[in-house]
């Protein structure tokens, strides 16, 4: 890491990234909370908020217990803020709010949290509710996401809308990078189109341990259900300005932002067009804070960013050295 992008950090010029479903992996708090105490504050929190075992879960959880969005979701969460903590006990007086902060899909609930929007227990329970319906909606009708790499977005979109009815429905989910798509629906329809993909040079198609049809209209049951708690739900004037996954655009706007978490449910996240709005807003240091490396790779689609993964191979001490 450059001393540029730690000048960044401290002077505030730079976005703080959190990622959504289908980033969860084994142990993925656990050397977080080996070298901050705060990161294992943060799961104890979550947990009482849930009721799930999330110190154990993040710290130790395997594959096998990190699949269902039941467990994944709320994990994803609480990890992402653990990671978040843990940064600003590691710079200490270097750390300085982001001038953005983004949370893809499910890491929404996150951005709002670290925007001082939406307050953290609220934001955990919110997402452990919304889990429990999603896994619902998928024990009724069998689920799958997938991830298509090398294909225009145009040419994605075609294949899900040539797929035979019979299959059920598949859509865009999630419109990462310029060549980089996420297909949800129905899990015939998402396997119909990735076997479409995949018969063509150059394509990648993996499917996504997310359990669920994210941003499709599969969906629509669970909107219905979520719409009265998050019309409830305390929202604050955030104190940064936060990319809105439906559209991509930035904003500080309370109602677009309450929208943003009902209608994100069923509509595509616009991913590609939240790394463009950095770019042209000046911002060059992107800290994506895991687990994993999801966001910071699609951030690095766009070479006008820098990113730097805060929660994968190396201890954060490493992913962010002082001097």
């Amino acid at each position: 890491m450059t001393t540029t992008v730690l000048d960044d950090v401290s002077l505030g010029r730079y976005a703080l990234l959190l990622p959504g479903a289908g980033s969860q992996l084994p142990s993925m708090a656990r050397r977080l909370c080996r070298s901050f105490d705060c990161a294992t504050e943060v799961l104890e929190r979550a947990a009482k908020a849930t009721g799930l075992d999330l110190v154990r879960l993040c710290r130790e959880g395997t594959p096998a217990e990190l699949t269902t969005a039941e467990v994944a979701h709320p994990a994803i969460v609480a990890t992402g803020l653990a990671a978040a903590a843990a940064l600003r006990r590691h710079l200490g007086g270097r750390w300085a709010p982001p001038a953005v902060v983004g949370g893809h899909s499910l890491g929404h609930f996150a951005a709002l949290v670290e925007a001082g929007c939406l307050d953290f227990d609220d934001a955990l329970r919110l997402v452990a509710r919304r889990a429990r319906l999603m896994t619902e909606q998928t024990r009724s009708r069998p689920a799958l996401m997938a991830s298509l790499a090398g294909a225009p977005p145009e040419r994605v979109t075609e294949w899900c809308a040539a797929c035979p009815p019979e299959h059920g429905v598949v859509v865009p989910a999630c419109f990462n990078g310029p060549v980089q798509t996420v297909v949800s629906g129905d899990a015939a329809a998402v396997r119909w189109v990735g076997g479409r993909a995949g018969a063509e040079d150059g394509l990648r198609v993996k499917e996504l341990p997310a359990g669920v049809a994210s941003h499709s209209p599969l969906m629509k049951p669970v909107q219905r259900a979520l719409r009265s708690e998050l019309a409830a739900v305390p929202l604050s004037r955030p104190a940064v300005p936060l990319l809105l996954n439906s559209t991509g655009q930035v904003t500080r706007d309370v109602d677009a932002l309450r929208t943003d978490l009902l209608d994100q449910l069923s509509v595509p996240v616009r991913w590609n067009d939240a790394m463009r709005a950095l770019v042209a807003s000046g911002i060059t240091t992107v800290l994506d804070s895991g687990p994993g490396q999801v966001l910071a790779r699609a951030a690095a689609l766009h070479p006008e960013l820098d990113p730097v993964a805060l929660n994968f191979m190396h201890p954060l001490e490493r992913a962010v050295p002082l001097p």
